[in-house]
């Protein structure tokens, strides 16, 4: 039976509205209920994470000072000197305030001690071997957590680290350094972060060892209290800690109280776990309220959707048929389409706004021609930088030019002429082809712009159209990839010609004039001024393998690179001699 429509409008919401509302309101509150524990678990993960992150940080920067100190030890200066700088680096530390010093087999030579708050920790009478393995291997080896009562009757927990001490060029064991970590610190930001993150759910937030007893807490009645009967770890296998990419939650109850919880291993070498916990009743407060939204919500579009139905049934049928005639033409490609839109009401804004979909398609189909089109023209000749400036608009392709500080790198293939009357043209182009894809994504790689090709040799410019702050530092970056690179295709080139290609490179830096130089029909971005002479000059100069540099260049990279002075030289061009320096590898 062929029914219109309208009538089919019509039918169907009288006949489905409860059961689509039913069905909408079911599977809307259960994807929102998902996602509120979704939500709730990532929150609870990524605090946990987070206060894993602040452990790690707190070993790392330990192990730093640690690191420091025995550097100090290590270096060859008197002991009496060496002890003393120690000790003051000691004092000065944020986590050390105790550090034991032990020879290479074990045995203690002398401690350093700021009387802090570890100063009753008891160190090691001797480093094991099994130890001092781990440190070795680890960089820090944590011992088992141990606590101190004070004569106050607090309790406080620390952990002992040993780390090792190299010295001299092969990274000889030149000692070992024993030092407690007061655990102290994590107490108030764990019991901060669980302030922070849920409100007056205090103290949920808490690390544990290995053995499931809490170590760092909130509270300091909890320390030392073992979880091990909790119900967040019941159910794992022997009260085992889970694998350390593993993530163990559960649902349980303590002490009359719905939780869910978080277990997170710190992973090796310490061993430990973060406890995040979040009371049940705040979690699901808001899936009762979405519930209760959900329903209220549902029961009044349906309501709404019958009358609109019956009422505007006729009227929509005829723009939604049109709109879809229009769609299935668009969808084939055809963005002329366009739908007849009459009045004001939310039909006629839906046909204007696909009138304008069409139009905008059309208008970006027509833009990515022409981006494609002068991507594809001008990347041939210019580097990705300039192309892009040139397709967004940012620069222009008008004459002229500007004045900036650039750098001008040479590359130039040494005693070419001898290789090109050896073999054929078409052989040669090859090589070439191929050497100078590879300079130019080196070059395009430390963000500069291949300005030209000039027979066998690369122009670069680091500087235009983009300016950096380390442009020279670039070049020579640049330069010395060039060289090292040279040396795998020349395995390729050596069977090819029966020779290895060397390059000559020369680089200055300075002022020069950049701009687009040329005629209306046919201009080029391209740099000129003496800098560009003074570098072709330097490239000249180069012999095989060698990187020549100006004294403008190499006071801009002074202590970067390891350069040797070859005096001043005449160049051509140029009255004044000028001071070069080689790049000394």
């Amino acid at each position: 039976m062929n029914l219109r429509l309208r009538t089919k409008l019509i039918l169907a919401l009288l006949s489905l509205a409860l059961i689509p509302l039913a069905v909408t309101i079911a599977v809307v509150t259960q994807v929102t209920t998902r996602s509120l524990e979704r939500a709730n678990l990532g929150y609870r993960v990524a605090t946990a994470d987070y206060v894993r992150f602040t452990v790690r940080q707190l070993l790392e920067r330990a192990e730093s000072e640690l690191g420091m100190i025995g550097a100090t030890l290590a270096d060859q200066r008197p002991a009496a000197e060496r002890q003393r700088r120690a000790r003051a680096l000691v004092l000065g530390s944020r986590h050390v305030d105790r550090v034991a010093v032990y020879a290479v087999s074990g045995e203690h030579l002398f401690t350093l001690s700021t009387g802090g708050a570890t100063a009753a920790v008891k160190r090691l009478p001797r480093i094991d071997p099994g130890i001092a393995a781990i440190a070795r291997k680890e960089g820090l080896a944590p011992l088992a957590v141990t606590h101190t009562t004070s004569k106050e009757g607090a309790v406080s927990y620390a952990v002992p680290v040993v780390v090792p001490v190299y010295t001299g060029k092969n990274k000889q064991v030149y000692a070992y350094l024993w030092s407690a970590l007061s655990l102290g610190p994590l107490d108030a930001q764990l019991g901060e972060l669980s302030k922070r993150r849920f409100g007056q759910q205090d103290n949920r937030v808490y690390l544990v060892d290995q053995a499931l007893s809490i170590i760092a807490h909130g509270r300091s009645s909890e320390r030392g209290r073992s979880i091990r009967e909790y119900g967040l770890v019941r159910d794992l296998p022997d009260r085992q800690m889970p694998r350390q990419d593993i993530a163990y939650t559960a649902e349980y109850t303590h002490d009359g109280e719905e939780l869910l919880g978080v277990l997170m291993p710190l992973g090796q070498p310490l061993g430990w776990s973060v406890v995040v916990e979040q009371r049940a009743t705040e979690v699901f407060r808001a899936v009762r309220s979405t519930w209760r939204t959900a329903l209220f919500l549902g029961l009044g579009f349906a309501a709404a959707a019958l009358l609109l139905g019956i009422m505007m049934g006729s009227r929509l049928a005829r723009p939604i048929s049109a709109v879809a005639s229009a769609a299935r033409r668009v969808a084939a490609g055809d963005f002329e389409a366009r739908v007849p839109t009459r009045g004001r009401d939310e039909v006629a804004l839906m046909g204007q706004a696909f009138n304008q979909m069409a139009q905008d398609l059309r208008d970006f189909r027509a833009k990515l021609v022409e981006e494609t089109r002068i991507r594809t023209d001008l990347g041939r000749y210019l580097g990705a930088d300039v192309v892009e400036t040139i397709v967004d608009g940012t620069r222009s392709v008008e004459l002229g030019g500007e004045r900036r500080q650039v750098t001008v790198l040479f590359a130039d293939v040494v005693a070419f002429t001898p290789l090109a009357e050896k073999h054929a043209p078409e052989h040669v182009v090859k090589i070439l082809n191929e050497l100078f894809t590879f300079l130019t994504e080196i070059v395009f790689k430390h963000g500069g712009t291949v300005d030209k090709f000039i027979g066998d040799c690369v122009m670069a410019v680091f500087g235009a159209p983009y300016q950096h702050d380390d442009d020279a530092l670039r070049a020579v970056r640049a330069a010395e990839e060039m060289l090292r690179w040279l040396e795998t295709g020349n395995a390729k080139w050596r069977k090819d010609l029966g020779r290895e290609l060397q390059l000559g490179i020369g680089i200055h830096s300075g002022e020069a004039l950049a701009g687009n130089l040329g005629s209306e029909k046919r201009m080029e971005y391209t740099v000129i001024g003496d800098t560009v002479n003074v570098a072709a000059r330097l490239e000249a100069l180069a012999q095989p393998g060698l990187v020549l540099m100006s004294e403008t260049t190499a006071k801009l990279v002074k202590g970067e690179f390891n350069l040797k002075s070859l005096g001043e030289h005449k160049v051509a061009g140029r009255e004044e001699q000028l001071t070069l320096y080689e790049l000394d590898d």
